[in-house]
């Protein structure tokens, strides 16, 4: 007797973009030294990891927005009918959930708080043990700011990177010891690449 395949979720096996929950967020959009802060509810209607679609409501707004991913870090965006093109990477030197968007020649810090991380920050960190420091999108090393077997402090400048026309610090995100510099003043990098790796 032949064994029944295992059937496919129905997103998946009619090639149809699955159907996300909600996601609430707060969302700071900074500036230079203004920041503008909004509540935002996004219900995806569809995704795919080159595309979909998202419905925004906050603020006593609501806009559909459909992207499409381009190449890494670029994409192509539809808000209400008008076509945006837009570079979106990691922002040096800022904790995770921080980004840099490029768009029509502005370029904006964008900082995504989830309400469920503050929820489990109690819980405690994972940064202890070994960590590499990777580029957190292509560049050029302007200056290496710290040596080998440095002691360096959770925040201070590891090096100065210059990315997207502006130089960005990275910083160290705990306290360590540089083991190991993987890289030269003048060097090129491209995303993901390791810079530095602390103890």
């Amino acid at each position: 007797m032949r064994r029944g395949r295992r059937a496919a979720p129905q997103c998946r096996r009619l090639n149809h973009k699955c159907k996300m929950d909600a996601i609430k967020l707060e969302v700071k959009v900074h500036e230079g030294e203004a920041c503008e802060t909004h509540q935002l509810l996004l219900t995806p209607e569809g995704h795919s990891p080159t595309g979909g679609s998202v419905h925004a409501a906050g603020n006593g707004h609501a806009v559909a927005v459909d992207w499409q991913l381009i190449a890494p870090g670029s994409y192509s965006l539809l808000i209400q009918g008008e076509s945006y093109d837009a570079r979106i990477f990691p922002a040096p030197g800022q904790p995770p959930g921080n980004w840099l968007v490029a768009v029509r020649g502005a370029t904006f810090r964008v900082e995504l708080v989830d309400p469920r991380a503050r929820r489990r920050a109690a819980a405690g960190s994972d940064d202890e043990g070994p960590q590499e420091v990777h580029a957190p999108m292509p560049g050029r090393i302007v200056k290496v700011l710290v040596e080998a077997e440095q002691q360096v402090a959770a925040g201070e400048g590891l090096l100065v990177m210059e990315a997207m026309k502006m130089q960005n610090e990275i910083k160290a995100r705990r306290a360590g010891k540089v083991e190991k510099i993987y890289v030269a003043e003048g060097a090129g990098v491209e995303t993901g690449a390791r810079l530095i790796r602390l103890i």
